[in-house]
């Protein structure tokens, strides 16, 4: 074939040179464009987040502000000058005291209206004579009821074009009782959302399709504003705005919505145009870089690519040379000549680098494996606080329950309610038990090795997962020993390692049987105690049963699991001297056998009750004066009825501040106080007492629902305080308080 014949084709140089650049070009146009988009999504969550974070405190400054109000006007209701002009009964002396008020105070509060014991307006006074004054008592018509019924009213309203707080204390004359109630409205302006709003921060106040008031400054203005709020005013997640060309994150939220007032809706503002202007500048200098990287990249390939492809070339001429039947040429063993070095060189470098891949792809697996384990550490760590709290806040509500269905079911009533009653008793005391052991569960703390009952852990690993179970028709079978005895353990550690395998039975089971079964047995020989768990499952099959504890194996779909749970339980047994192993057949279940080491010490050094005294009825007389401290109002009812049934003089605190000024004024026989309390705790009370009255010290009653705090445990053993725990019933709160009698005697 003649050379002018011959089709067109491109050299190996330049196919390899454009593959080369379009790679040079492509890859890093990818990567400019994830990382882009990347940096775009990460700035725009850190402003959303700090925008989420900024509502928060936006809310917990107007809850500050109303609460400042309260406590201002609580003080003016119970003036004796204020008092006395509300015996009076005259509209126009109690116009002129609350304008002398207004005056007193000079400050953002506009207006200060009194209402009668059945909600009706009576007078008033106000900053502006713009305002209405009977609109706005009509417009307090929530909080006025709240406060009607004993209670503190507070929260917001729109008044015309204006925005206010609004808070309603009752005014209580001691000789009359309700006389009516104090409203006080006080402006929500620029000048107020300038000391409320988070920093870095705008507010605006929206209503009817308005701006009532903003801190926005600059180019954007309040009509601009407008515009954007029109449509967004709805949404209830962090968005973007863009207002006269700049942009923000924005997020709405409503405070004091109720069910017969709108509150006041409000956008907080963040500006992040600075940090759109650096990402556009890191935009254009990767750009920059790139463009210069693949100039300087091109230019050096072109000359490499030259180098390697010379021997090429000469091996493609002696074979053209033979190709056209000149057989004089000879072409010496490939393996011997450059290209065959090359070849060499090549496939070492490739198996090397193969070998290098399969290294890194373990190394990534196993790096990925771990941060799943780490992130899925972190999300148990942050259920178990959550948990701990939920269960402590559970205890006030549930002593309640408990105390006043014993109250009525002392009472007289028909068999039937007293049945009711009985049931509502008995559910009160099973979740007591549920949340004791989500709080001991919960709980954040060192490995510590103590005397065990084992049935004890089971019992409170069951509790935790009765709903689950059940829920799942998993029916637990115990058949334990009747007798085991105490082990040397870390409770907690061996909680974690009944959750996995019961959790484990449970995810098997589901899917197979109808109706699941799980028979738990304990039994004891030769200084062990063994603990087996048996499930009616599909079992485990025999090439997966050696490799069940292996860290990370698991045949869970992906996202179902980590294959650590198995793993960690092996590891916290082995480190209890015990050991743990599994037996299975194939569609027959599978077993875990758990066998651990009996205590040395003797039985009797198990940790004893909570409670530092025992509950026995005791016969005291009556008459005695005792102070009731709880920041829970039903706690208070609930203790005060009781003992004011056996006769005694009860008073109460919602404080710890509150029972220091009534123990300045009265001595009490005792004083019975709550653990956790907003402000002066029981701690800082009780310290107080110590060093200015020892006596009321000495005569200090504790009951708390945080039964598990580590802080709480020292405390009592540092002082030798005796504590109640919470939720509890008649008969020991009543124990409890004779106990200080004798003691105190």
């Amino acid at each position: 074939m003649s050379e002018s014949s011959r089709p067109f084709r491109l050299s190996l140089q330049a196919k390899v040179m454009a593959a080369v650049l379009t790679l040079l070009v492509v890859l890093p146009a990818i990567t400019l464009w994830v990382v882009d988009r990347s940096l775009t999504r990460q700035t725009q969550e850190d402003a959303g987040l700090a925008l989420t974070t900024a509502r928060a405190m936006f809310l917990q400054s107007l809850g500050n502000r109303a609460e400042a109000l309260v406590t201002r006007y609580r003080g003016v209701a119970s003036d004796s000058r204020f008092l006395r002009v509300v015996r009076l009964d005259d509209a126009k002396t109690m116009q002129a005291h609350l304008r002398d008020v207004l005056d007193e105070f000079s400050d953002e509060t506009e207006l200060l209206v009194f209402v009668t014991p059945d909600g009706k307006y009576f007078s008033g006074a106000r900053r502006h004579a713009s305002l209405p004054l009977e609109d706005f008592a009509r417009e307090a018509e929530e909080p006025v009821r709240r406060s009607l019924t004993g209670g503190i009213g507070a929260g917001s309203l729109l008044l015309g074009d204006r925005a206010l707080n609004v808070v309603a204390v009752p005014v209580v004359d001691p000789a009359r009782g309700l006389a009516g109630v104090l409203v006080a409205g006080a402006i929500l302006d620029e000048m107020v959302l300038s000391q409320l709003k988070p920093p870095q921060t705008e507010v605006m106040l929206l209503a009817n399709g308005t701006v009532l008031a903003s801190t926005l400054k600059g180019p954007v203005t309040k009509a601009a504003a407008l515009g954007w709020a029109t449509s967004a005013v709805a949404a209830a997640e962090v968005q973007e705005a863009v207002i006269n060309g700049e942009h923000f994150m924005a997020l709405t939220g409503d405070y004091g919505r109720t069910t017969s007032s709108p509150g006041v809706h409000f956008a907080l503002l963040s500006s992040y145009e600075q940090r759109l202007a650096a990402l556009e500048m890191t935009r254009f200098r990767v750009l920059g870089i790139s463009v210069a990287g693949i100039i300087l990249s091109a230019l050096v390939v072109w000359f490499f690519i030259g180098r390697v492809t010379r021997p090429l070339r000469e091996l493609r001429d002696s074979a053209e040379a033979v190709g056209r039947g000149d057989f004089s040429r000879r072409i010496e063993r490939f393996s011997n000549d450059e290209c065959g070095e090359l070849a060499v060189t090549f496939n070492q470098m490739t198996t090397n680098l193969q070998t290098s891949r399969v290294e890194l792809e373990r190394a990534m697996q196993t790096v990925k494996a771990t941060q799943e384990q780490l992130i899925q550490s972190e999300k148990l760590s942050a259920v178990g606080q959550f948990v701990a709290g939920v269960a402590h806040e559970l205890n006030n509500p549930l002593t309640a329950v408990i105390g006043f269905s014993e109250l009525l079911q002392n009472a007289q009533a028909d068999e039937k309610t007293k049945g009711h009653l009985d049931r509502i008793a008995k559910s009160a005391h099973r979740c007591h038990k549920i949340v004791h052991s989500l709080l001991s569960f919960a709980r954040q703390e060192a490995p510590e090795r103590k005397l065990v009952e084992l049935h004890t852990v089971l019992d409170e690993v069951l509790e935790i997962m009765a709903y689950d179970l059940r829920t799942s028709n998993v029916t637990v079978v115990k058949e334990l020993a009747p007798s085991v005895p105490p082990i040397m353990a870390d409770p907690h550690q061996l909680q974690q390692v009944f959750v996995n395998i019961l959790g484990n039975a449970r995810q098997a089971i589901e899917p197979f049987q109808r109706e699941g079964r799980i028979v738990i047995r304990t039994r004891s020989a030769n200084g062990w105690v063994m603990l087996e768990f048996q499930d009616n499952g599909p079992g485990i099959k025999p090439q997966h049963l050696a490799r069940i504890f292996d860290p990370f194996f698991t045949t869970k779909p992906a996202g179902k699991g980590t294959g650590l749970g198995l793993s960690l339980s092996y590891g916290l047994i082995q480190e209890h001297g015990g050991k743990i192993s599994a037996q299975s057949e194939p569609g027959h279940g599978a077993t875990f056998i758990i066998e651990l080491p009996v205590a040395s010490v003797p039985a009797t050094t198990l940790r004893r009750s909570v409670t530092p005294f025992p509950f026995a009825a005791t016969g005291v007389a009556s008459g005695k004066t005792i102070l009731v401290i709880d920041d829970e109002h039903w706690i208070l009812d609930l203790a005060g009825e009781l003992l004011r049934s056996e006769g005694h003089a009860v008073e109460t605190a919602a404080s710890g501040q509150l029972a220091l000024e009534l123990m300045s004024r009265q001595k009490f026989d005792v004083v019975v106080s709550d653990w956790k309390m907003p402000g002066l705790n029981g701690i800082r009370l009780y310290e107080h007492l110590l060093a200015t009255d020892p006596e009321s010290a000495k005569r200090t009653l504790f009951m708390t629902g945080d039964v598990v705090s580590d802080t709480l445990q020292a405390f009592l053993s540092q002082h030798d305080v005796p504590c109640l725990s919470k939720p509890f019933a008649i008969s020991e709160f009543r124990a409890a308080v004779a106990r200080m009698f004798k003691t105190k005697t």
